[in-house]
């Protein structure tokens, strides 16, 4: 079939070029193809290793919700967008065109909220411990508002995306590119929507950074004071005629209250004073028998309010794994009507040794896991807001682009599609229990086979 008789035919002639820019754009539907795979599978196995094999907590209801989203990028959006690139002058004509913008500004929106949730729980949980905790009917509540309030928010999307018109070499056919309707080009309502939105991510980026900046500056403070009680404790057993196996502390222990720990008086009943000024401080919750009897013989006597406690006051110790639950179940449960300090005991391997407790570095893990999930969030997003921004100054800096030029400037102005492949990849990284569960699922499907 010859130029000539395609150039007079409308549809052969966009057909034509959609051809043209799928062979000029493949290493770009290669990319996304990869990123549609990968995100699948990763995202596909979170979902079933949180679902099945995590207990219930408020982190296994995020962590769900945001895969459940990635997911959606991953089965709906990327094939979607990789038939906009297919049929790049075509596709603006489709429905599909407006469902694809609004799902993916549905989603985006979605995890930023989720992420920003997840934030403010870490935070609850690090600073602020003795405070009511997110629990996971509440974290079921806040992804219902977040998804509810983001949908409502994504809305606008489906009246401003659609057919815009491009001109082509021949002046009689125009392709129609899925972008900005034909309806609101010239408009100030795309870039009023296109203002709000970057307001959105720019107040969201700035406080994901202050809580994770709070949580950071508190975790540096606790370790410095761990260090300080385990260096307390070593000096009492270097000390002649005292016998010390570990000191209580608490994660809420004022500097001046460590001052009262440094010193390590030189014998029992000066340690014995000692503590009974940090009891005046606070007020201590009941620790198992064993304990007790353990600083009962260390000190000679134990603080007012110990001598009944029971084993049976405290909760059962569980091993576990990225759970926020687990800091709780490690520890005495907090009084309804009480604002009393929870007390923690360090585990000891050997006397002198202090060692913090293991809710505290699940914790801290889980915390730092779900930093750089966010982390990743935000940089994945900054390439393709970055474009956004240029084009908008510049509608015609980007038209002439050929070659590598032309890959990269499609690539970036996708890179958001990246997020939704990271989160698997990071949690395989940071979660040796999942890294655990998915080994375990791996060989029982060898042996099935």
């Amino acid at each position: 079939m010859n130029s000539s008789h395609v150039q007079h035919d409308p549809d052969l002639y966009l057909r034509h070029l959609d051809n043209e820019y799928t062979l000029k754009a493949w290493p770009v539907v290669l990319f996304l193809s990869i990123l549609m795979l990968v995100g699948f599978t990763g995202n596909s196995l979170v979902c079933y290793v949180y679902l099945l094999k995590f207990k219930q907590s408020a982190l296994r209801c995020y962590i769900l919700a945001l895969a459940t989203f990635d997911l959606v990028i991953c089965v709906l959006c990327i094939p979607t967008e990789i038939a906009d690139v297919r049929y790049n002058y075509t596709f603006g004509l489709s429905k599909l065109c407006m469902i694809l913008r609004f799902l993916e500004t549905f989603s985006a929106f979605a995890s930023a909220t989720i992420l920003l949730a997840v934030a403010v729980d870490r935070y609850r949980m690090i600073c602020r411990l003795f405070h009511k905790q997110t629990t996971p009917s509440m974290a079921k509540v806040i992804i219902a508002v977040c998804s509810i309030t983001t949908f409502i928010m994504s809305l606008p999307t489906v009246a401003f995306y659609g057919s815009r018109t491009e001109m082509t070499d021949d002046v009689h056919i125009n392709g129609s590119v899925c972008t900005i309707s034909d309806d609101y080009t010239g408009t100030p309502y795309p870039l009023i929507y296109n203002g709000v939105q970057f307001f959105i991510f720019f107040s969201s980026t700035l406080s994901l950074s202050v809580l994770y900046g709070l949580i950071w500056r508190r975790v540096v403070r606790q370790d410095k004071r761990m260090k300080a009680t385990k260096q307390c404790n070593l000096n009492i057993q270097d000390e002649p005629g005292t016998t010390s196996n570990m000191i209580p502390w608490t994660s809420n222990l004022s500097p001046k209250s460590e001052c009262n720990i440094s010193p390590c008086k030189k014998n029992d009943s000066d340690i014995v004073e000692n503590d009974q000024n940090i009891e005046r401080k606070i007020e201590y919750k009941p620790i198992p028998t064993s304990l007790a009897e353990g600083l009962k013989g260390a000190h000679g006597s134990l603080p007012k309010g110990e001598s009944d406690m029971s084993s049976s006051d405290m909760t059962t110790v569980e091993s576990c794994e990225d759970d926020n639950t687990c800091l709780h179940e490690g520890t005495p449960a907090l009084g309804s009507q009480s604002n009393r300090i929870l007390l923690k005991f360090g585990r000891t391997k050997s006397p002198g040794t202090f060692t913090p407790s293991h809710g505290d570095k699940t914790s801290q893990k889980t915390t730092t896991m779900m930093f750089l999930i966010t982390l990743v969030f935000v940089l994945s997003f900054l390439p393709h807001l970055g474009l956004m921004v240029t084009r908008a100054v510049n509608k015609n800096v980007f038209e002439d682009l050929h070659g590598v030029g032309f890959i990269v400037f499609n690539v970036f102005l996708r890179s958001y599609f990246i997020n939704s492949v990271s989160n698997p990849i990071l949690y395989s990284f940071c979660s040796v229990r999942f890294r655990q569960e998915l080994t375990q699922l791996c060989r029982s499907m060898s042996r099935n086979t």
